[in-house]
């Protein structure tokens, strides 16, 4: 697998939505080159893989708890554009 987009660093009062744009190139690379449960980061407890991202977000600047939530943001965003269901 090549290596992960970079994540940048918030700026000012950075917003779920600033986190979103910042996360989701590294998110996509996960979702699309490695055997990861997209549907699972959609709910409330975040899998390994995607904590680890989240954690990865945190040490540039992003706190973790909005980085979570924007990963389970992209993640019901991917799920919805493949029109899978989800609660």
């Amino acid at each position: 697998m090549s290596p992960m987009k970079s994540i940048s660093h918030p700026a000012g009062t950075p917003s779920l939505e600033d986190a979103v744009a910042a996360i989701k190139p590294s998110f996509d690379d996960l979702a699309e080159l490695s055997d990861v449960n997209v549907a699972a980061a959609a709910g409330p407890d975040l899998p390994e893989v995607f904590e680890a991202l989240a954690r990865r977000a945190e040490s540039v600047g992003w706190d973790f708890g909005v980085a979570g939530d924007a990963i389970r943001e992209l993640a019901r965003r991917r799920l919805g554009a493949e029109g899978t269901l989800y609660d």
